[in-house]
């Protein structure tokens, strides 16, 4: 192999080469196991629990994961029914998250010595989006509309910076439901002119996203539609989305009160890497490792909520087990572009130690690249696969439901006021 000389700078630059392996390759997998515990014990209902193993885990000690512990102590709090904690923790997310969508120059130049696992997580789009999301389903639980309606805006603005960020390329860029949701928080403060625009972007974005994520139009987006261009004075609008309705098999209704229930079920995909080894000219491989996402076992959705003795069928909203595998499909051609570039560089570097130090620096170095080279298969794995919805006119007041799931009954009460929408959500697994 050559000579493979000793050297004080050659020695330092094997035991950093040693310390960022050790990094790169152990991070990630940390992040998973203590995902995957946490999850597994808030399944159970052992939320205190899972919020210890979470605090003294090394996802909570880890810089670079500061965001993914956040979203999932925020979210371990939103089902444990502690809502105001929740939203404390899901601000600071959310403000981390703004801090990390630009990475620092000697951030990204490390990565693309190692791999993207060395950076801080930056969440994908979707997942930022969701910070929102249960952020206004907390303030909703809490009573406070003013600041749902806030978060309801944030979303808008979250989706618009997208679609501008990327120029309209990037795959998720709306999201028929999220539109769907702040129309509901728009109108249960009776802003009714809001409410219709966000109605009918929902209704612009199930038409533009049905064939990617395989979610219909809801039939009640009819009658919201309706319901809120007339209260805005939009007569024309009105009749024009009651001629689209009835084409459509729909017959709108007016709608004074409404009872909504939101059930989130399943679980999100989880991230594999897909790898490939080949050989090169000089005897040693080189690696590529890309991620991709597996689905997990799927269970039984809940079809009908009844309330009061009247059943509601449940409609699919929101499909986020496909916007996961479709987000991460929109951007896999750029982190190939990085991966295929990274490895070139690596094996330049290595030539080069090998002309300096020998081809024992040059045997060692490409040892590293392919220790090193691992995809980041870090993301927020306690979301849900999807959200269902139940929406019913009611008069205003208080109404009992219940659901059944996975061989048990839900029960809850739910208050709807006049000319307004009153809100209630579960967590199925």
């Amino acid at each position: 192999m050559g000579r493979f000389l000793l050297t004080d700078s050659w020695v330092k630059l094997r035991s950093a080469l040693l310390c960022v392996v050790l990094a790169a390759t152990s991070g990630c997998s940390a992040a998973k196991q203590v995902q995957h515990q946490v999850q597994d014990l808030s399944i159970a209902g052992r939320y205190d629990a899972a919020l210890v193993e979470l605090d003294k885990s090394r996802l909570a000690k880890s810089s670079n994961d500061r965001l993914l512990y956040l979203m999932t102590r925020g979210l371990l709090l939103h089902e444990q029914g502690s809502y105001q904690q929740s939203n404390e923790v899901f601000e600071q997310a959310d403000q981390l998250s703004e801090e990390l969508f630009t990475q620092s120059v000697s951030a990204g130049t490390l990565s693309f010595l190692t791999n993207d696992q060395i950076m801080a997580y930056t969440g994908a789009d979707y997942e930022v989006v969701y910070l929102n999301y249960y952020k206004a389903l907390n303030y909703l639980a809490l009573g406070n509309l003013e600041a749902a309606g806030i978060e309801a805006r944030r979303v808008d603005l979250k989706l618009q910076e997208f679609s501008d960020a990327y120029e309209g390329k990037t795959i998720f860029k709306e999201d028929g439901f999220l539109r769907l949701l702040t129309g509901l928080i728009h109108q249960a403060q009776q802003d009714w002119n809001n409410a219709f625009i966000s109605y009918r972007l929902a209704l612009d974005s199930f038409n533009a996203t049905h064939g990617v994520y395989g979610v219909a139009v809801p039939d009640i987006l009819w009658s919201l539609l309706t319901t809120t261009a007339q209260r805005s004075g939009l007569l024309t609008e009105r009749d024009d989305y009651r001629r689209r309705a009835l084409e459509q098999g729909v017959t709108p209704v007016k709608i004074d009160a409404l009872a909504v229930v939101l059930v989130n079920g399943g679980q999100i995909p989880v991230k594999r890497e897909r790898m490939a080894i080949f050989p090169t000219e000089h005897g040693f491989p080189v690696k590529l490792a890309l991620p991709e996402f597996v689905a997990r076992q799927e269970t039984s959705s809940p079809t009908n909520v009844w309330i009061e003795k009247e059943a509601v069928p449940l409609y699919p909203v929101e499909n986020l087990a496909a916007i996961a595998v479709k987000s991460l499909e929109d951007r896999i051609g750029r982190v190939l572009a990085k991966a295929i570039a990274r490895t070139l560089a690596k094996e330049i570097a290595a030539r080069k130690l090998e002309k300096q130090h020998g081809g024992g620096a040059g045997a060692l170095v490409r040892i590293f690249n392919v220790l090193s080279e691992n995809a980041d298969l870090r993301s927020w794995t306690g979301l849900p696969a999807r959200v269902q919805m139940a929406a019913l006119p009611l008069e205003p007041g208080e109404h009992r439901y219940r659901l059944t799931a996975k061989g048990r009954t839900i029960e809850g009460t739910l208050v709807v006021p006049a000319r307004g929408v009153g809100f209630a959500f579960h967590r199925i697994y």
